[in-house]
């Protein structure tokens, strides 16, 4: 049994010095193969060394990447304006064409009666239909401003 013992002791040696052999014949090999290429053999070097050598190379410089991230802001809707109130011709304009049908935002219809009042037919038909009143309501708006307003 101790003869056992020992055959496998010496098989198992036997292997490790095969494994140990075979990588050693294996770098020396790449060391050959590096020198024969003319590019310099791999050496193996201390953690320390290793860092000291690379803080003193001078390496191409890299590029500084700046990642910006993007922050969307919760934005408050600004206040409604105060309603515009209209008090004598042109409340009356206003509601003269409401009357007629001629549906139109206040603020425009009163900017748009004082722009086309005295203006030319052409003019103001081309003024109206463009600000949305349909052409077969532009006498009538024409007519309520002048009537509203006691002329131009």
């Amino acid at each position: 049994m101790e003869d056992d013992m020992r055959s496998q002791s010496m098989v198992i040696a036997g292997a490790a010095l095969t494994v140990t052999l075979a990588i050693g014949g294996a770098a020396a090999f790449v060391g050959f193969v590096a020198a024969r290429n003319g590019t310099p053999a791999v050496e193996a070097k201390s953690s320390n060394a290793a860092a000291a050598e690379s803080t003193t190379e001078t390496a191409s410089p890299q590029p500084t990447v700046t990642v910006t991230k993007k922050i969307r802001k919760t934005v408050a809707p600004a206040p409604a304006p105060a309603p515009r109130y209209y008090y004598g011709a042109d409340a009356a304009f206003l509601s003269a064409i409401a009357g007629d049908g001629i549906v139109a935002p206040s603020d425009w219809a009163v900017e748009a009666g004082r722009e086309t009042c005295g203006a030319s037919y052409s003019y103001a038909y081309g003024y109206l239909t463009d600000g949305g009143i349909y052409g077969y309501h532009v006498q009538t708006f024409l007519d309520d401003w002048a009537s509203a307003h006691g002329g131009c």
